[in-house]
């Protein structure tokens, strides 16, 4: 496994803006609750921030399935597969470094926008992760594995 870049970065906006709207950003500051001022922060432990592979969109992209870049509802797109990793293993992103918590099992609602989808995103729709102290991450930033 080499280590790669973040692609892309997405919050949820809370109540008092444009409620569930997911927004693409540039950076984000994080802490173990999750992303500072995401709709979803403080909500959970083990579900803390969703990081998603180039290689899921490569999946539905190869069955013909076209899909936008963030549907899959992560919160850090990287362009580097991770999917092997398991809970414990440590992901360095910029300067941040978050745990991974668990596999994402593929959703429902993704049924919605092709039968199959679920299905071909099994073990490969994303970790579960969560920041370990606080900290930033940004487009562009490295992603580093070190592994338990």
């Amino acid at each position: 496994m080499s280590n790669g870049k973040v692609l892309a970065l997405y919050m949820t906006m809370p109540a008092v803006m444009r409620s569930g709207h997911r927004m693409l950003c540039e950076d984000i500051e994080c802490d173990p609750d999750g992303i500072i001022g995401d709709m979803n922060y403080d909500t959970s432990k083990d579900y803390v921030m969703l990081l998603t592979c180039e290689v899921s969109y490569d999946i539905a992209e190869e069955a013909d399935i076209v899909i936008d870049k963030g549907v899959l509802l992560e919160s850090v797109h990287v362009d580097v597969d991770l999917y092997d990793l398991k809970a414990g293993d440590v992901i360095e992103l910029g300067e941040t470094l978050v745990e991974v918590t668990s596999h994402c099992e593929a959703y429902g609602y993704l049924r919605a926008l092709a039968p199959e989808l679920p299905e071909l995103l099994e073990g490969k729709r994303g970790l579960f992760i969560r920041p370990l102290d606080y900290g930033t991450i940004a487009v562009g930033d490295e992603v580093v594995v070190h592994r338990k």
